[in-house]
């Protein structure tokens, strides 16, 4: 095995990073990546059935101690794939997130390791008060996460109920909240972090005092 067959291998299937992650760490394209780590898996399964020796060759290496991840686990990396994050425009990549949940109108599908999108139309973007339903505003598509400017209690409450995860915007377009959900920036919603009271004219209420997590302050383009 070579050398960059072991580092391809070690990066990901030990340090768990996304084949672009990992191509960037070698700074190789992701094809060639892929190629590579292809090799490396074929070498191990030989190696596992045939009662072979592994050999590394290639010269000497230093290896560098790992980054430790600053927002996602390795184990949340590898089940997250899908991303919605709701917009106000349908500008693909460039969309700009919208500050609220339940009443955008569009919600903008990303495959995080191709970076596919594919809008959404939110049919229930207008909703009266108190019938708020983000299931069935996202229409029954296979969703991991979601990137939001500002989400109510109860609505995400009901998300991280389904199994989806929520984590809080921190870019004003798709694309760079995908970018700093692939750097591990990515700050995760807990059940708890839901605050301040939330009144009329918004979305995602429920009944009584209504809490909601604030949208965050997102930079904007200068």
């Amino acid at each position: 095995m070579t050398l960059d067959e072991f580092e391809a291998i070690r990066l990901a299937d030990l340090e768990g990073l996304y084949q672009e992650q990992a191509a960037g760490r070698m700074g190789i394209s992701r094809t060639t990546f892929g190629r590579i780590l292809d090799s490396a898996h074929r070498k191990v399964a030989e190696l596992l059935s045939g009662g072979r020796c592994l050999k590394l060759e290639g010269g000497h290496v230093h290896p560098a101690e790992a980054e430790e991840p600053r927002g996602i686990t390795r184990r949340q990396k590898e089940t997250i794939v899908k991303i919605c994050v709701p917009v106000t425009a349908d500008r693909g990549l460039e969309s700009p997130v919208s500050g609220h949940f339940g009443s955008a109108p569009i919600y903008m599908l990303v495959d995080v390791e191709t970076r596919q999108a594919s809008a959404l139309s939110n049919s229930r973007a207008v909703h009266e008060h108190g019938a708020c339903r983000p299931l069935d505003a996202l229409a029954g598509h296979d969703i991991d996460a979601i990137v939001v400017g500002g989400i109510g209690a109860g609505a995400l409450m009901k998300l991280q109920g389904a199994g989806i995860r929520v984590y809080r915007a921190t870019a004003p377009t798709v694309a760079g909240c995908l970018d700093a959900f692939v750097r591990n920036e990515a700050e995760e919603i807990g059940p708890g972090g839901a605050c301040g009271r939330h009144g009329h004219g918004h979305d995602e209420h429920g009944h009584g005092p209504h809490e909601h997590v604030p949208a965050a302050a997102l930079p904007t383009r200068s």
